[in-house]
């Protein structure tokens, strides 16, 4: 599992080149930074290697300081489940005090990408990105978005495909390959 681990950041470094180059591109018009933590505040699904990935970084973390974590997670999730999955405003458990990510070298890929602007090489039709950064109708012209963003998109989907291929799958288990289930932050620092 360590050549995972080794190709997670491989692909996580093009990622944060595409997003130095981004900063360098737009300056500041990219708001994103400590304290910034406007999209920390919503419930998406992430990947089988970002969660695996979580849960080995909070697995390394000192007891204290773990447990604290995973009882965070496991309060938002009870959370959920009683609003009935409304999350406005409920911030992510892995979000310290002072807008920070607490998890911040093993945060999921989506969470590596946003705030720049976002090319999807399977979604040719949009390039999205966050709007306190760019507003409706700001246009992004950058010869270098579309393939450097679609190598990254490539690279990783064959690492997810490589990783899910891998994953034993236990009945009522969920695989990237299957349809997209999926899990959350939060659960993957509370260890579901």
């Amino acid at each position: 599992m360590s050549d995972f681990k080794q190709k997670f950041y491989d692909i996580t470094g093009l990622i944060q080149q595409e997003f130095d180059r981004n900063m360098d591109l737009y300056g500041e018009k990219i708001q994103c930074r400590k304290g910034c933590s406007k999209c920390c505040s919503q419930i998406f699904k992430i990947t089988a290697i970002d969660g695996w990935m979580i849960q080995q970084h909070v697995q390394s973390l000192p007891e204290p300081r773990r447990s604290e974590l995973q009882q965070k997670a496991r309060d938002y999730i009870s959370h959920l489940h009683l609003s009935g999955r409304n999350t406005e405003g409920v911030p992510c458990p892995a979000l310290g005090t002072e807008g920070e990510c607490t998890i911040y070298e093993a945060r999921p890929v989506i969470c590596r990408r946003f705030g720049m602007p976002i090319y999807d090489y399977k979604n040719p039709q949009n390039v999205h990105a966050c709007e306190l950064n760019f507003k409706d109708g700001d246009e992004i012209t950058d010869d270098m978005l579309i393939p450097n963003q679609t190598e990254i998109g490539m690279k990783w989907d064959k690492l997810k495909e490589e990783f899910n291929s891998c994953l034993p799958l236990k009945k009522g288990e969920w695989s990237m390959t299957e349809g997209v289930k999926g899990t959350t932050i939060a659960e993957a620092i509370a260890g579901k």
